[in-house]
């Protein structure tokens, strides 16, 4: 895998926007695989595709490019509010791929973020344009990675070290259980997971999670049965095999 960008496509360029775009997207076009399937080629979608940058000819992933120079750890801006939430809703939400450079074009970084950890309520709706703006009442939005929890993080490159395909691939696949939980009960099962792993450790008390309420209570201000729906989403993840029960009100991580 190269990890230099070539930066002779952009000989010309003044616009660190395009350039970014161009470097960034011929790179993982050139060194991108699937991390659904054996593919070892991601290929482009057509210009202005929404919430889709390449995809994979065999088993038709999606995936989202964003680059940076240092990764954001809570929010990161990105297009048309209407079109992710929209592939969101129908389940077909694309893997959204974090790329990070430095000064000079050398990859740092990638990291993908697992499609079925982008639930409705990861998504932040921006205030519309305004009307003196050249695309008046557009509206965006940004993808909330402070509520996703490192589970949905998977490094493909970390430190400028590429991890082995193989070890991405089955990391990827295992998240793939969180598909038998329907589109619209995901975000609850995906926070409590987050919430399980903020506490640091392998075995916990529901009085432990109890704790972590308001984390809940900031995402579901209007729900006065929280702690019952924890309890609900401890045994969904019991039976996706995240975690196990230990008697009396205790449970052990096993993933």
């Amino acid at each position: 895998m190269e990890l230099i960008c070539d930066l002779t496509l952009v000989d010309g360029y003044k616009s660190p926007l395009q350039i970014s775009r161009i470097l960034s997207e011929s790179w993982l076009r050139k060194n991108g695989f699937c991390l659904a399937c054996e593919s070892d080629e991601l290929v482009p979608t057509t210009q202005n595709t929404k919430a889709c940058d390449f995809t994979c000819r065999f088993c038709e992933e999606t995936y989202e490019l964003k680059s940076f120079r240092h990764r954001p750890s809570r929010r990161i801006v990105d297009g048309a509010y209407s079109a992710l939430i929209s592939r969101i809703r129908e389940d077909r939400a694309p893997t959204l791929m974090l790329l990070e450079r430095d000064e000079n074009w050398s990859i740092l970084g990638l990291t993908a973020i697992h499609p079925l950890f982008l639930t409705p309520q990861a998504i932040e709706r921006r205030k519309p344009l305004a009307p003196t703006a050249r695309r008046a009442g557009w509206v965006g939005c940004n993808i909330r990675l402070d509520l996703m929890g490192r589970d949905a993080l998977i490094e493909v490159i970390r430190a400028g070290v590429p991890s082995d395909r193989a070890s991405v691939r089955e990391s990827f696949r295992k998240l793939n259980q969180l598909k038998k939980v329907p589109v619209n009960r995901r975000s609850w099962t995906t926070l409590t997971l987050a919430a399980v792993r903020a506490l640091g450790a392998r075995q916990f008390s529901l009085r432990d999670l109890y704790a972590k309420e308001d984390i809940f209570g900031a995402i579901y201000p209007h729900n006065r049965n929280i702690r019952p729906k924890v309890r609900q989403q401890l045994q969904v993840l019991r039976d996706l095999g995240y975690l196990e029960f230990s008697g009396k009100g205790t449970y052990r991580l096993i993933l």
